[in-house]
């Protein structure tokens, strides 16, 4: 109990301090794109997810320290994705941005005031702080005149369809998946991990699947949307080895099906690529 106070209390200071989960450099945040205005009522939101996802699995690892520590900021140093990291994610990102622009939509980007989104809060059951984090959320939406919100991981898009269950959420959102349109498939044979969120709480199962244009195979036991099973990745802040073994016995199942893996979540991508037998892509890598 007291390691999960002491690591709601972490993640508060940061988002009060810079509305970040981590103490990180905003500009790796950012350093996708220079090319979308600052201002509009449309903008893609990222929540930094894609950026920081490669330092969960770091961040996780140092849990067990947080009561002697106190602070995240002795680690920010070490807080860095790397560079090969960051590439991939920029590319995931500009891909999207890219296909929701061919398709006549104006995209702005809020750059540095870009906020997270507060989904951690949200899914580590801290709800009374995951209010009141998500009322600064929207209050800056509305201060940039915000009216609509284009997604691109579950984590964000779940958290922003609940805010509405604390307040009054009056923008609009809408995942990147239900806007673009997908190109024909790279000739590889791949089977596909199911974000748990798009799956069984936002209804967009489907309209992935209607989307890529690859050849996918599937077994009903593996990636059934009753049977399949998560990636073991939001279970790393309570049991980080817990967490590794769903993640080895998920990517086991997997690989007996393809070597080669789609997934549609950032933090899907860094949980099962240590432990799959081939090559993990994200959906926005081969459809866009």
């Amino acid at each position: 109990m007291n390691d999960l106070k002491t690591l709601r209390d972490v993640l508060v200071e940061n988002l009060e301090r810079n509305m970040m989960p981590f103490p990180v450099d905003k500009g790796i945040c950012t350093g996708w794109t220079r090319d979308l205005p600052r201002s509009g009522e449309t903008i893609i939101y990222t929540s930094c997810m894609y950026q920081l996802a490669p330092l969960f699995p770091i961040f996780n690892r140092f849990l067990p320290y947080l009561s002697a520590l106190k602070s995240l900021t002795p680690l920010a140093s070490k807080l860095k994705p790397s560079e090969a990291q960051l590439n991939r994610a920029y590319n995931v990102l500009r891909k999207i941005s890219n296909a929701l622009t061919a398709k006549g939509i104006k995209l702005a980007y809020l750059y540095d005031d870009e906020p997270y989104s507060g989904a951690l809060l949200l899914e580590l059951g801290f709800l009374d702080e995951f209010q009141e984090y998500a009322k600064k959320v929207y209050e800056r939406f509305k201060e940039r005149g915000v009216k609509r919100i284009i997604t691109v991981d579950p984590h964000t898009h779940h958290a922003l369809t609940r805010y509405s269950e604390f307040f009054s959420f009056d923008v609009e959102v809408v995942n990147y998946i239900e806007l673009v349109e997908a190109k024909e498939g790279d000739g590889n044979v791949y089977t596909i991990h199911d974000s748990c969120l798009y799956s069984r709480f936002l209804n967009l199962r489907d309209k992935f699947r209607e989307k890529i244009k690859v050849k996918l195979v599937e077994d009903e036991m593996v990636t059934g949307k009753d049977t399949s099973f998560c990636c073991g990745g939001p279970l790393a802040p309570v049991d980080f080895k817990a967490s590794e073994e769903v993640a080895k016995a998920r990517a086991k199942s997997l690989s007996k099906l393809s070597k080669n893996l789609l997934v549609q979540c950032p933090i899907c991508y860094v949980t099962l690529s240590p432990h799959f037998e081939g090559e993990v892509k994200d959906v926005a890598e081969v459809i866009l």
